[in-house]
């Protein structure tokens, strides 16, 4: 293996050959260029998702528990109360200034807001009354309503009373919230009120390990289960991102193959030698196997390291920014998994390694005898 090695690094850089070291380092750049680009493509779409799970654990916990009628489960996970919330929540109807909308009214423990979930809010938290209610800006905004202001909040079904007249509630808004990945600001209201609730069973968000009650009767939903419509969107998008530019590592390997071709051609009567003092035609192979792989894979390895490079500086520095206007944070998000590294090079190790084969194809009718008196 020794000497295949040290016959392909002569053929990487032949000697006063301006032409074919031309010809090796395109393929080189080509290759290089294309792991970089997958690598910042993908981390950026990764971070973009953490954003995303990290604003959906604000709102929504790690995992969801729903319609249970005790909270004994809860104990056996061995959590403290910040890491669970009790809630119950329903659709109602909210009005005010003759605008309504429809919404989510979620009734939790005080202790629950300031505790378990991480409002973006307005003003500092104070505990709320049975009379209080947290909105979203964006609700707030279409309600025409601030902090102090009166809603109304009705049944959705409009169930009525004994009076035959629909349930009606009169809260104020003590808080404002905000959430803009998820807009949840626009439809989700927190509040403590239970009497609006007619129905007796209750949910629990989690955030933590639920490692040891996977396998109870009791269903987890997680925050990828809940924002499943979102989530698998940009995973589509990362998956489309990816075998995208896929193609300039394809493009870059027939630049190796061609490569590969022209090496070949110049090298034709050292190889009917080789042939000629005993080596066989699947080690002559190696050589060529050795030689785009030593391109490829210092060309692959180059290029994720440059762009790891870039994440780390982005992610310590913050080059790159945003408006949050627009893209909703100020500095580009950078994350990368060694997932989608390891993925990346067996892609592309795939794809030199048939391209690499295809100019090999005639070596088989390679006649060393035929070669060297042409030569002659």
């Amino acid at each position: 293996m020794k000497i295949y090695l040290l016959i392909a690094k002569r053929f990487l850089f032949p000697r006063n050959d301006f032409r074919y070291n031309t010809i090796n380092f395109i393929s080189f750049i080509g290759l290089f260029i294309g792991a970089a680009a997958i690598v910042l493509s993908v981390s950026v779409l990764n971070g973009f998702q953490g954003i995303l799970q990290t604003e959906a654990k604000k709102i929504y916990g790690d995992y969801l528990v729903e319609d249970i009628s005790n909270t004994s489960f809860l104990r056996d996970l061995n959590m403290d109360n910040e890491n669970y919330s009790i809630f119950q929540e329903n659709e109602f109807l909210i009005v005010s200034n003759k605008k309504q909308n429809l919404i989510k009214f979620k009734s939790v423990s005080n202790e629950s807001l300031n505790d378990f979930y991480e409002l973006d809010l307005q003003n500092n938290f104070k505990a709320l009354s049975n009379k209080d209610v947290i909105i979203g800006n964006l609700l707030a905004n279409r309600l025409n309503v601030d902090i102090g202001d009166s809603i109304q909040i009705i049944s959705k079904d409009f169930k009525l009373n004994s009076y035959s007249l629909p349930d009606i509630y009169e809260f104020r808004v003590a808080n404002i919230f905000s959430n803009r990945i998820l807009r949840a600001n626009d439809f989700l209201v927190f509040g403590v009120n239970k009497e609006i609730f007619k129905k007796a069973s209750f949910s629990a968000e989690i955030n933590g390990d639920i490692g040891n009650m996977k396998d109870s009767s009791i269903t987890f939903l997680s925050w990828k289960d809940r924002n499943r419509q979102l989530f698998e969107a940009t995973e589509i998008e990362k998956k489309i991102t990816f075998f995208t530019l896929l193609l300039i590592v394809l493009i870059a390997s027939f630049n190796l193959s061609s490569s590969i071709m022209q090496i070949s051609s110049k090298k034709i009567r050292d190889l009917a030698i080789f042939s000629s003092i005993g080596m066989k035609k699947n080690d002559i192979k190696k050589i060529f196997i050795i030689y785009s792989y030593l391109i490829g894979l210092s060309a692959l390895c180059g290029g994720i390291l440059f762009a790891l490079l870039v994440i780390l500086l982005q992610n310590k520095l913050s080059l790159i920014k945003l408006s949050p206007e627009f893209y909703l944070v100020d500095t580009l998000p950078m994350q990368i998994f060694i997932f989608d590294i390891a993925l990346l090079l067996l892609g592309s190790v795939f794809l030199i390694g048939i391209f690499t084969n295809i100019p090999l194809r005639f070596i088989n009718s390679l006649s060393p005898v035929k070669i060297i008196n042409k030569q002659l």
